[in-house]
């Protein structure tokens, strides 16, 4: 008999240049980062490991990286926030680890 694929939490919204400062400063001042991974384009590879969080913001703002991924852990509960640059703002996509 088949189980049926249980799929965790996940939360999807558009910010703008304000809200995401605002969110990198609640994972900063908040939450245990974990790790902060950088996704160059379409080819590249996501690299990470000794980036700061501050840093990939600015990265991430000025168009550096294409996406960014931060896992955390915030009030004991696992995290993986990715954080894309569009036309309209930045898209966030938060699951729950």
């Amino acid at each position: 008999m088949n189980e049926p694929i249980e799929f965790p939490d996940l939360h999807e919204s558009i910010l703008d240049e304000a809200r995401l400062d605002a969110l990198f400063n609640d994972i900063a001042m908040e939450a245990q980062v974990l790790s902060v991974l950088l996704k160059g384009g379409a080819e590249v590879l996501a690299e990470g490991g000794d980036v700061a969080l501050s840093d990939a913001l600015s990265m991430l703002k000025q168009g550096r990286v294409r996406a960014v991924q931060v896992r955390y852990v915030h009030r004991g509960k696992a995290w993986t926030d990715t954080l894309l640059r569009t036309a309209s703002g930045y898209r966030v996509v938060r699951i729950a680890a």
